[in-house]
């Protein structure tokens, strides 16, 4: 069914695109989008994001696509070394990336000068990585346009079905885990910070858990939108001190260091994305983490107050359990395959989305294959 879907999207892929390199969590399920990929078009690299690599998935896909292995950090430290190693893999090729947290964002000027690269675009997946490649072309002194474009799904009514599944998953693993130290969520106090798409799923599936939750969010329209909603609002600095459990789920640093001081002795602190993009001073933090006697997956931090505990060294709690969202998923992935169809006609100038149109289609697409019949049949 995957397959029958997939290749009907791919069909959209334009015959110039000759390879493709792919930025992904390699989950349970993503092989099936990884290996349509490379059906269609030969898919030169996949890089994996080390937070959520499943290795019964890496063996799967090794066996027909190269594993290209850099991290983000990695990437930003050593430009050259991993422009070289890209290079030996798309070779002259015209080639595509399908990013997942602004991993190329790093070597844009680079991939950007003229002979270098042959690359025909860049398709993002994810807020984080949204903002990445959005700094990109702010920092430059005069608005100019690249040699290739750069589209985003992150902001797209497609992913809202995927990102009310993650805020579920986070307070499943969450929730797992805590009974799994002896700790009951029910009743609870919580903190939200972020309540975006993710952030006010996490919100409303805490509530539904008998947690008392309080939201902060930086943005004012959202910070509204949560009081509508009920939730309480306080300082930031009361929230992080009364919280028995802290939820980052704004992917742009929610968590800093020196919120550790300011914690309740003995909170927990979770994450809805990787922990470099969610803590500001991540490394700090980890470098003065220890373990706890608590449970393997859970660190401590030491503060004037006593512990407060760290979980998944601070990477997205869900991806404990693996981050399968089902078929859901496969509606982000098949926007990020037809994104590349519209390459050719969007201007270089600032990130581009896709049309209303193209998410409709794709929807419509996604029903009949994994849900319901046409809407419009009668």
């Amino acid at each position: 069914m995957s397959r029958n879907f997939f290749s009907m999207i791919l069909q959209h892929v334009p015959a110039d695109v000759e390879s493709i390199v792919i930025v992904t969590h390699l989950v349970p399920d993503v092989d099936e989008f990884v290996l349509a990929l490379n059906d269609k078009v030969p898919v030169s690299a996949v890089i994996p994001k080390p937070s959520s690599l499943n290795r019964s998935v890496l063996s799967k896909i090794q066996q027909d696509v190269p594993i290209l292995n850099y991290t983000r950090r990695a990437i930003a430290s050593q430009p050259t070394a991993f422009l070289s190693d890209l290079k030996k893999r798309v070779c002259d090729k015209r080639f595509a990336i399908i990013d997942t947290g602004g991993y190329f964002s790093h070597v844009l000027n680079d991939m950007a000068k003229p002979n270098e690269f042959n690359l025909a675009g860049i398709v993002e997946d994810t807020e984080n990585g949204h903002k990445k490649y959005e700094s990109f072309l702010a920092s430059t002194n005069e608005r100019r346009e690249l040699p290739f474009p750069i589209l985003s799904v992150a902001r797209s009514k497609l992913k809202e079905p995927e990102d009310f599944l993650v805020g579920q998953a986070v307070v499943f693993s969450a929730d797992a885990l805590l009974r799994e130290c002896g700790i009951l969520l029910t009743g609870k106090q919580a903190a939200v910070l972020g309540y975006g798409k993710i952030g006010s799923s996490i919100a409303a599936n805490l509530r539904a858990k008998g947690v008392r939750v309080d939201v902060h969010d930086s943005n004012p329209v959202r910070q509204a939108l949560a009081c509508a909603h009920g939730y309480s609002l306080r300082s930031r600095a009361a929230l992080l001190s009364h919280a028995d459990v802290i939820f980052g789920a704004t992917g742009n640093k929610s968590v800093r260091v020196a919120d550790i001081e300011a914690m309740k002795e003995g909170a927990f602190i979770f994450t809805a994305t990787s922990g470099d993009d969610e803590i500001d001073g991540y490394d700090d933090i980890l470098a003065r983490s220890k373990p706890s006697s608590l449970h393997p997956r859970v660190c401590a931090l030491a503060s004037s107050k006593g512990a407060t505990y760290l979980c998944n060294d601070g990477n997205a709690i869900n991806f404990m359990h693996g981050g399968v969202l089902g078929p859901f998923i496969k509606l982000v992935q098949a926007e990020l395959i037809f994104a590349l169809s519209q390459f050719g006609t969007v201007h270089r100038d600032r990130i581009r989305h896709l049309s209303d149109e193209s998410k409709r289609f794709i929807a419509d697409l996604w029903l009949s294959h994994f849900h319901h019949p046409r809407l419009n049949e009668q």
